[in-house]
């Protein structure tokens, strides 16, 4: 909470600054974005047509039912297999449109918001000012999107994703805003805009960390962490026994060392006194002080004849007593490496030490975000720019972004000493913390057109970090990525086909290997290789004038060898009212596919919508 308390009161903040004077006049298609499905426009309702105010929404239900193909157990009914989700959820989109600015605040409610990011029920708000003919300022909690592709992207780097739910909501959908600041400079030639963008604050993006959509990174994660904690509170659990143990054995042989050490100087003494009886003349008749001084002084200078007297006497084993009891205390103590003072110590800080690792290690377990370093700081911040303009045919754009990669890096050899420190001060510094989030500056060139019927698109990407030679197993190598893809209206059932590709590859991957053979865990390393290719096709249709519209979207990952299927059927009941049943099937070619872990989550959804 505390970080949502700062994330809302930078955005007011943001906005107060920016006042009235915010503005932007152009949609995301003029800046490489897409409209919220393929193909499909939104729009917005009005109060009433003279007003500056508009106001829109929709209320929605999601029934999900997933099949679970992963028991084989036959006896199992088909019910038992079923595992059935509901999720409504609401929007309300306001708008306001003065002579030089305008204001956007859009609201989305869910369960899922409320309960764990109450900060996005803020989807958006963003304050726009025109300055002049050309200038354009606009700051608030924003998604921005960079790059001509349709819902794929290489360049879109500002904003960070919501994966919680898979790939299921639609890209801007599961795109998280943040506040930022940018500015837009329109030039009329060549349809030139330049934009500069900064945000103070890092998004990152949100993975499930329970339940079906959990990724197996997580889980290995949850589970090395939680090993490891649950070793350090057992080690300090034995420390504190040992120490409990060891101070009641050492309290026992010095208490023995104690009773014989008494007995014999007793024994002495009673030599001593029977030594001046006989020996000393006028004893007898001396004062109490007196006799104990000639006691003191017969032990210090005659105990050689005491013993004697005392061997004689057949008391001689005291003497042995106290010797055994003595050295098997010594021994006791050099063993365990305290005395019987001392091991007092040592169980108070073991006492302390354990109750502190429960403690921090519930702490640990609660809130597992203390793994990760503090974002909110100025050294997160993300700044860039972009140059779009038109030649003949051809939108085409350079952009440079200055940044962070938005999942972090891992650090396997500072696993143990984080969990160590933690649990004895519940508290680590960035640089104890086994999870990083790179540096990254992405230089970019994008380009789209039109030829002949197709809608040809394209972006390019070269990803420079902190590691150029690719030796650090610890931070990512150099990279670059590319989508390219084109759209076409079919000349039958009003229908639309969009295919993508898009890929990356790591730069020194024999660096990665190298890591690998030396036993550590490269962040790069791929076990289906150092690209990443995925081919993404989309066929939309429509009948009875778009009231009826089917559509199936086909994923296909070439190294990795997944495939995702996600068929669509929406009917229009009316201008407001939409019904649809959708789904989606998952298969992975092998064991180290990139879905693997989901594998077993394929569903079928049926849903309602209402805009308004």
């Amino acid at each position: 909470m505390k970080q949502t308390n700062k994330l809302l009161l930078l955005t007011a903040a943001l906005t107060m600054w920016l006042g009235t004077s915010a503005a932007f006049a152009q949609d995301f298609d003029d800046f490489g974005g897409f409209d919220d499905s393929f193909g499909e426009d939104s729009s917005a309702g009005a109060l009433g047509s003279g007003s500056k105010l508009e106001v829109s929404g929709s209320a929605s239900l999601d029934l999900r039912a997933y099949v679970d193909t992963s028991s084989d157990d036959d006896s199992d009914s088909a019910a038992e297999k079923i595992e059935m989700e509901a999720t409504p959820s609401a929007t309300v989109d306001l708008s306001y449109s003065g002579n030089k600015s305008d204001m956007e605040l859009s609201l989305c409610v869910d369960a899922d918001r409320i309960q764990a990011h109450p900060e996005d029920v803020i989807d958006e708000l963003v304050l726009r000012g025109r300055f002049g003919d050309y200038f354009t300022l606009e700051a608030g909690k924003m998604k921005l999107v960079w790059g001509k592709g349709d819902k794929l992207h290489v360049l879109d780097n500002f904003n960070a994703d919501d994966y919680t739910d898979f790939i299921i909501p639609d890209y801007l959908d599961r795109r998280i805003s943040t506040p930022m600041v940018r500015g837009l400079v329109s030039l009329p030639f060549a349809n030139l805009n330049i934009e500069g963008v900064y945000t103070p604050f890092l998004p990152v993006d949100r993975f499930a960390t329970s339940g079906r959509w959990t990724p197996a990174q997580v889980s290995s994660l949850t589970s090395l962490v939680t090993v490891d904690a649950t070793s350090y509170v057992a080690d300090s659990f034995t420390r504190y026994t040992t120490a409990t143990a060891t101070a009641g054995t050492l309290s026992a042989l010095y208490a023995e060392y104690a009773a014989a050490e008494t007995a014999y100087n007793t024994a002495i003494k009673a030599a001593a006194q029977q030594y001046a009886t006989l020996a000393v003349p006028g004893y007898s008749s001396m004062t109490d002080e007196q006799k104990a001084a000639v006691i003191e002084n017969i032990i210090s200078n005659n105990t050689s004849a005491l013993e004697s007297a005392l061997e004689a006497a057949n008391k001689g084993y005291y003497k042995v007593n106290l010797a055994e009891t003595k050295g098997a205390y010594q021994a006791a103590c050099e063993e365990a490496g305290f005395d019987a003072e001392s091991i007092k110590d040592e169980l108070e800080s073991a006492g302390e030490a354990y109750l502190y690792a429960l403690t921090y290690a519930s702490t640990l377990s609660s809130d597992p975000s203390v793994i990760y370093p503090d974002l909110w700081s100025l050294k997160y911040g993300q700044f860039g720019g972009r140059a779009t303009w038109t030649l003949g045919m051809v939108d085409m754009g350079i952009s440079y972004y200055n940044g962070w990669y938005k999942q972090p890096s891992f650090n396997a050899s500072k696993v143990d000493s984080f969990i160590a420190s933690y649990l004895t001060n519940g508290q680590a510094s960035d640089e104890d913390k086994f999870l990083a989030y790179d540096k990254k500056q992405t230089f970019g060139l994008e380009a789209s057109s039109i030829i002949w019927h197709f809608n040809v698109r394209g972006e390019f990407a070269y990803n420079l970090t902190d590691d150029t030679d690719g030796t650090d197993p610890w931070v990512h190598n150099n990279s670059i990525a590319w989508l390219g893809g084109f759209d076409i209206d079919l000349p039958f059932w009003n229908a639309n086909l969009n295919v993508q590709e898009t890929g990356t590859f790591i730069l020194h991957g024999s660096d990665c290997d190298t890591n690998l053979d030396s036993g550590l865990l490269d962040v790069d390393y791929a076990a289906n290789g150092y690209s990443n290719n995925k081919l993404v096709c989309n066929f939309t249709t429509s009948f009875m004038n778009d009231k009826i519209a089917p559509e199936v979207t086909v994923l296909y990952g070439f190294e990795n060898k997944d495939l995702v299927v996600m068929p669509k059927l929406s009917f229009k009941a009316d201008q407001n009212l939409t019904l649809a049943a959708s789904g989606m099937y998952i298969w992975c070619g092998d064991d180290n596919s990139e879905f693997k872990s989901w594998e077993n989550n394929s569903f079928v959804n049926l849903s309602a919508e209402y805009k308004f």
